[in-house]
């Protein structure tokens, strides 16, 4: 009889200044019970010891590269530039896998053609690390952690086109196919916010089927210093989200010219507008701009309590949002 091997997954770690975390990050993987896998860890010019203890865990399964900082994109595609696995499974240094991610993971995609396996996220800090197993996943999130077998209106939902209400997906809670990311393309090296948003976006559309599995969870790390750089409101940031949509409606409407898809972005430019109005004078008129390009009309989103709703509703949302800057402020 013969015996036919597991197929190899990939799993790539970009790293910068994660020393307290790195190693249990590793440890996750190497404790996954799927038998055939390689860790890619590419070090991107940390400067404390994560570099360090790395390369403490090298072995036959763990390769360590070193480069100068370039962001966790230029990492991620040093990452696929070796990786020699069939699927792909990306992974943040400070975040998680549980021990079966991996094998449910590809156990719910291995009888489909070109389908890429999503599962659900459970959020946590430093403080509740040790109680990860007492966690659930946000209920919230679950309504956009769907099997669909078309892409299109799986990011549609996501995009929260429906009802103006969407949602996120940590990129840990994929696993690709190698051969759907040669087809979308590399990780666009010059956004360093919503570079994953736009990257599974390609993937995605890419795909024939998403298929979700809630036998497995993986693990996302919330700083509660806010450091991390998904968190940050520098104008570096919100100009790399900004041009992150603007990328992702040209990937949507080169796959399906849907009216929809005008809603989606109008959403997405009015949260950011959020952020960047007041403060961001040149961006802020940026966003108004493109708004005005698309035909949905922009609705503000909910901006706090009772109070600053109210001075919303009655004198609209600038109003109130330069209220919320100048209260800021003054603290």
């Amino acid at each position: 009889m013969m015996v036919i091997s597991a197929p190899l997954i990939s799993v790539i770690i970009p790293l910068y200044n994660a020393e307290r975390y790195i190693a249990a990050c590793i440890a996750s993987v190497l404790n996954q019970t799927w038998p055939n896998i390689e860790i890619i860890i590419v070090d991107d010019g940390s400067t404390d010891n994560s570099l360090a203890i790395a390369k403490e865990f090298e072995s036959d399964k763990v390769q360590v590269f070193s480069q100068k900082n370039k962001g966790a994109s230029a990492a991620r595609n040093k990452g696929l530039s070796v990786a020699q696995g069939d699927y792909i499974q990306f992974l943040d240094a400070d975040d998680l896998l549980k021990n079966d991610k991996l094998s449910v993971a590809f156990e719910s995609i291995s009888s489909h053609t070109n389908a890429i396996s999503v599962c659900p996220v459970i959020h946590f800090n430093d403080e509740n690390e040790s109680q990860l197993q007492q966690l659930k996943p946000s209920e919230y999130e679950l309504q956009f952690y769907k099997s669909n077998d078309d892409p299109f209106e799986f990011l549609m939902n996501l995009y929260g086109a429906e009802n103006d209400r969407g949602g996120m997906i940590p990129l840990h809670c994929w696993l690709t196919p190698t051969e759907l990311i040669e087809k979308a393309g590399q990780w666009n090296e010059s956004l360093t916010v919503n570079d994953d948003g736009e990257f599974f976006c390609r993937v995605v559309l890419q795909s024939q089927h998403i298929v979700f599995t809630d036998k497995t969870v993986c693990y996302y790390r919330k700083h509660n210093n806010s450091t991390s750089l998904s968190a940050g409101k520098n104008i570096a940031a919100l100009n790399s989200q900004y041009e992150a949509i603007l990328l992702q409606k040209t990937h949507l409407m080169q796959y399906a010219p849907d009216e929809r898809i005008d809603r989606v972005i109008v959403r997405l430019l009015m949260r950011m507008l959020m952020v960047a109005y007041p403060a961001e004078k040149e961006l802020s008129k940026k966003l108004f701009s493109q708004m005005k390009l698309q035909k949905a009309k922009p609705v503000a989103p909910l901006m706090g309590g009772a109070t600053i709703e109210l001075i919303k509703n009655v004198f609209g949302w600038k109003v109130a949002r330069n209220l919320q800057h100048y209260l800021c402020r003054k603290k």
